[in-house]
């Protein structure tokens, strides 16, 4: 699947020999011009202070699932169904693979990533991640 809005997490379909084909990236811009629709896009997971944002074909790159499961032990945000956020550690994601979608707010990103988490008085929540 081809990348259709911004927050979305891409790959290369096609990597060149040289690149890392499990490299991942956030797609920044979507620049449609119905010639040589482009993307800028940023690698994710580097651990780089500074990342570079490259703009490339949108032909190139294909949408792809995340693992849910890794946030399991991580202490988190939620955002509940009644607009309460609660913080805690993670014990239960829904779905194992998702494909993310992230919603910038002022001051904070929202996920489509629904998680159980438990805080630190021992009540459990359920809602989706959200990130300051």
């Amino acid at each position: 699947m081809k990348p259709n809005k911004e927050g979305q997490i891409v790959k290369f379909h096609t990597p060149f020999p040289d690149e890392d084909p499990n490299q991942l990236y956030v797609v920044i811009e979507l620049k449609i011009d119905g010639y040589r629709d482009r993307a800028d896009i940023k690698p994710l997971g580097k651990g780089f202070g500074f990342q570079a944002i490259n703009t490339v074909l949108l032909d190139d790159l294909e949408v792809v699932e995340v693992e849910t499961n890794d946030l399991i032990g991580h202490f988190v945000t939620i955002k509940k169904s009644d607009n309460t956020e609660v913080v805690g550690n993670v014990v239960k994601a829904k779905d194992q693979k998702i494909f993310l979608d992230l919603n910038k707010h002022d001051g904070y990103v929202e996920t489509n990533v629904h998680l159980t988490v438990i805080d630190v008085d021992g009540f459990e929540h359920i809602g989706t991640l959200v990130v300051r």
